[in-house]
């Protein structure tokens, strides 16, 4: 969500109207699901996808009357059967999207702009639920939207709901959204860039920190949000939480072991060291201290999927996708063609058989 944040700050400090649109309903195979989002600016820029390019140049001709009338809108895109045909897109999703436009302009729509930005800009600082009237008989409530800090233990379930607004029955679009993760690099050797400009191709912050004014500085990580230089045996003023992601590839046994100790001791959920595995049971071991099972699990050593990465870039590689299995909570990191019998392999089982006789 942050991409779109920023450019609908963009657009609201100079005065350029823009469109959001969100998927509110799915049903079959598509490319993207209930929440996904792209912002179209006016002067062209588009962010985000809803399908794969597919679907964005007609929404774009529907954006500029969504603007023209200052409202909202519902668009449905059916792709199944011969819809697909009737497109003339030749997609084969076979499925349908539905998309809710609600227009963004600073300068005729003053109030519902700043209220837009202000909810995306503390959604990216906790994980919240956001919702959205998208349906109503009373055509100014449609595109009304507040914002629920969600509760652990009875989270909003996103969708489309039938609730009652203002003693009206109105149609209301939830959707969760989740703050930007955070990494941070401790070492910024050259091992160190690929990883940092990974992290940013998908989004996220990235700080790195290192004790080498050489190392640590723009000429080295041009996109990374934060540098820190800090003096070698030292602990930075640093705040790690719960969306922080941390890789440890200092190369300096001494400082791994006090930066090592100190994260330990956060809530990170993700705590990765570069190195064999021998390497960090001696870190461990020089410790001298006993960890909670679920304090451990947090610790990834060696770090990455095996993908038989061996240049620095096909190592970073491998450290982004695991980060990103830990960060949605979900995946195997196994192949998605063999985690269970789908129709395509029984066709494939199919041909073999056919090529047989």
């Amino acid at each position: 969500m942050l991409p779109i944040y920023l450019e609908m700050k963009r657009c609201a400090e100079n005065g350029i109207r823009g469109v959001l649109g969100t998927i509110i309903r799915t049903e079959g195979s598509t490319y993207q699901k209930e929440g996904s989002k792209c912002f179209w600016a006016e002067d062209g820029k588009l962010t985000g996808l809803l399908s794969g390019g597919c679907v964005e140049g007609d929404l774009a001709e529907h954006a500029r009357e969504v603007l023209n009338h200052f409202s909202c809108k519902t668009l449905v895109y059916d792709f199944r059967d011969k819809g697909d045909d009737l497109w003339g897109l030749g997609l084969g999703c076979n499925g349908s999207i539905d998309i809710f436009l609600e227009p963004f302009d600073p300068v005729h729509l003053r109030e519902s702009t700043e209220r837009s930005l202000e909810i995306y800009q503390k959604a990216d600082i906790y994980e919240t639920s956001l919702a959205t009237i998208v349906e109503a008989e009373t055509p100014s409530l449609i595109g009304k939207k507040w914002m629920v800090k969600n509760n652990s233990s009875d989270p909003v379930k996103s969708g489309l709901h039938s609730v009652t607004y203002e003693k009206e029955k109105v149609l209301v679009f939830t959707d969760t959204i989740t703050p930007t993760p955070r990494l941070t690099l401790f070492g910024a050797g050259p091992d160190a860039v690929p990883l940092a400009n990974g992290a940013k191709q998908l989004n996220w912050h990235v700080s790195v920190i290192d004790h080498r004014p050489s190392f640590v500085n723009k000429q080295n990580f041009p996109e990374a949000d934060q540098l820190l230089c800090i003096p070698k045996g030292k602990w930075p003023k640093l705040e790690l939480e719960s969306r922080s992601f941390v890789v440890i590839m200092t190369h300096h046994f001494d400082q791994d072991l006090l930066l090592l100790e100190q994260i330990l001791e956060t809530d990170v959920p993700y705590i990765g060291v570069l190195g064999p595995n021998k390497r960090t049971y001696q870190l461990m071991d020089r410790l001298g201290r006993e960890f909670h099972e679920e304090c451990l699990s947090r610790l990834y050593s060696p770090i990455g999927l095996d993908i038989g990465s061996q240049t620095p870039e096909e190592i970073a590689l491998s450290i982004l996708a695991e980060m990103v299995m830990v960060h949605r909570g979900k995946g195997s990191g196994k192949p998605l063609h063999v985690m269970k019998e789908t129709s395509f392999t029984k066709y494939l089982h199919k041909k073999v058989g056919e090529l047989a006789f």
